[in-house]
């Protein structure tokens, strides 16, 4: 979902999964998102790089400005998409492991 060669770096989505989900995350300073029909569009505007995803992408970034829990990341993405829970999980963990290690979003435990 995000494309710029971005390589997943497992050992961080292997971390999220083993912790408990009281964490969410929230949007770097350095982030400008532009949601349009098809997704989103990301500027990291301290590197000067852009990423862009699809509506998946964009349904995550809006829950992560809203503030919302990795779990309640993960029962909009199930809902929304019609999807199972472990597959809406693995995912969302996958996107979100993506962003975080762009330095777009940030981890807040709660």
């Amino acid at each position: 979902p995000l494309s710029s060669c971005v390589l997943i770096d497992r050992k961080r989505i292997t971390d999220m999964t083993n912790q408990t989900s009281n964490f969410s995350f929230s949007v770097s300073p350095e982030a400008t998102a532009s949601l349009h029909h098809d997704g989103i569009v990301i500027l990291h505007t301290g590197k000067g790089r852009v990423f862009s995803a699809n509506k998946s992408g964009a349904l995550i970034w809006r829950g992560i400005e809203q503030r919302r829990s990795l779990d309640g990341l993960v029962e909009e993405m199930s809902r929304e998409f019609q999807i199972a829970g472990a597959t809406a999980r693995t995912h969302t963990l996958n996107f979100v492991a993506a962003l975080e290690q762009q330095a777009l979003i940030q981890r807040e435990i709660a």
